[in-house]
This record gives C-alpha cells, sequence and structure tokens, in this order.
C-alpha cells in the first residue's frame, strides 16, 4: 500500500509528557514488517516518517510518535473518531530470519524503543528458533520517560529485561539500573558469538553501544541498527537522506553495521 488512505484514530494513549501512542484503524488489511515506517500526513501542516509500534499480527496499527515538530505538534490536536491520512509501509525492516540459533539483543534508548516493539511482539508471539532467551537493553532519561511501561511485565515472560536511565527520579522507587544504555551493556549476559543485535536510539548512543558490542565479540555483520536521518519522500526521490551510497527510507531505515559503518560518523552523508 503505497498510495495515500485513511485511517480513523481508534484511541490515543499518553505514553509520557511528550510521546503518545496513536491506534490507526484501516479499511483494508496492512501488511507490514517489523522495522519499517509510514508517512503520516496532516492536511494544511505536511507530512512526517513515524515507524510502525504495532506488531504485524494486530488488527490496527500503532505510531508511538514524539512531539518534535510542525507535524506532531499537530497530531496532538487531534481526538479518537478523527481520520488521518498515511502512506506506506516504507523501508527495509528487521531482518527477523537472522534469529534461528542465535541471541536476540534488543538495545533501545529513548523512542528508539517504538520501532523495535513489532520485533518484541512477534518474538513473544511466534518461535523464531532462538538459541536462547532473549534479551531487551531500553534506557531512557528517568523513569517517567520510560515508553510502554506497563508492557514490560509481560516482556518479561519472554525476555531478560535491563532497564536503565539516565537519571533516577528521588519522588519514585527506582529498581534498575541508573547510567546510560552502552555503560550498562556489560552486565548483560550472552554469547557474543551467537548473537544477533538489534539495535535503535539517537545516534550517539547507537555509536557507543556497537563499539561495546564489538569489543565483547559481537561480529559487525550481526549487528543491525535503525538510522532516521532526513527522511522526506519516503521513497528514493528527493535525495535528502542520501547516506553514503544509500538512501535512509529506501534501502534502511535498518542497515547491517558492517555496510554503514565507514561512513556513520559523516554527518554529511
Amino acid at each position: 500500500m503505497l498510495m495515500y488512505v485513511q485511517a480513523s484514530i481508534r484511541w490515543i494513549k499518553k505514553e509520557t509528557r511528550d510521546t503518545s501512542t496513536y491506534c490507526l484503524k484501516l479499511k483494508e488489511k496492512f501488511i507490514f514488517h517489523p522495522g519499517q515506517f509510514n508517512m503520516l500526513y496532516v492536511p494544511g501542516i505536511g507530512e512526517a516518517p513515524i515507524s510502525i509500534s504495532s506488531s504485524p499480527a494486530a488488527p490496527e496499527i500503532l505510531h508511538t510518535v514524539r512531539v518534535a515538530g510542525d507535524v506532531t505538534t499537530a497530531l496532538t490536536r487531534l481526538t479518537e473518531g478523527d481520520t488521518i491520512v498515511l502512506r506506506g509501509p516504507y523501508g527495509s525492516g528487521w531482518p527477523m530470519d537472522e534469529l534461528r540459533d542465535r541471541t536476540l539483543v534488543v538495545i533501545a534508548g529513548g523512542l528508539g524503543i517504538a520501532p523495535l516493539r513489532p520485533v518484541m511482539k512477534e518474538v513473544m508471539r511466534k518461535d523464531y528458533g532462538l538459541n536462547s532467551r532473549p534479551v531487551i537493553l531500553y534506557g531512557s532519561k528517568s523513569p517517567k520517560d520510560i515508553i510502554f511501561r506497563d508492557e514490560f511485565p509481560r516482556f518479561r515472560d519472554v525476555f531478560d529485561v535491563h532497564l536503565t536511565v539516565d537519571k533516577a527520579d528521588p519522588e519514585m522507587i527506582w529498581r534498575g539500573d541508573t547510567g546510560f544504555v552502552p555503560d550498562v551493556i556489560g552486565k548483560i549476559n550472552f554469547d557474543p558469538l551467537t548473537s544477533v543485535a538489534f539495535i535503535c536510539g539517537p545516534e550517539v548512543m547507537m555509536k557507543s553501544s556497537i563499539t561495546k558490542l564489538l569489543g565483547r565479540g559481537i561480529p559487525a555483520e550481526k549487528i543491525y541498527l535503525s538510522m532516521e536521518r532526513n527522511m522526506n519522500c519516503g521513497r528514493g526521490i528527493c535525495g535528502h537522506c542520501m547516506f553514503g551510497p544509500f538512501f535512509v527510507c529506501r534501502e534502511g531505515p535498518v542497515f547491517r553495521y558492517s555496510e554503514i559503518r565507514d561512513f556513520i560518523d559523516a554527518r554529511e552523508l
């Protein structure tokens, strides 16, 4: 489905002070792969690329949105029952076929948990032939900034879950780690030679996490990350998201680290 279609908003859930999840209902079945994104369009304002945060098996589409510009601000003015326009899905997804006989290590920071939630839901729903219990490491600024907070008890049924915050809130009881995501990677139990890592979050976090994973022995070709640089058209036409020889919106947003390590540090690429 690559044309504009209308969807009705079934419900809106406030995740944090600046992030909400929108549940969208379409008339036709929507097929996508974990890690892909849609372009959400607000008439008179514009459109923005937003990762899909629902399971491909779910009857509705979820988009988890942080207010960060004109389009996402306009979305906050919509309510249940309103209509939104979207097109997609676009981009590459997470390589779910890489999971067989491996340990999945999910590493997310902030809103980066949104495009990884479909992976987590799929692993809970279906047997992907993992060789051991999968792992989630998720970091946020504070306990109040944890997205999908009420879902982590269910994630713990299947995953070893490690939560960390940059700074604990003295007004809240916090039993997780305190510190940045890359600094907690050393506490995770996994066999680097039989693991595959999926990473999404701020680029500085992803780069530091990759350095830690490489240091522990995970091969570069078994590390995948989701890049979301300057995506505009979603089809590799406008050129805004040119990233080395790739278009992020077309060949990405999910890349194998070994394919992009030579130019990931260059902001102009």
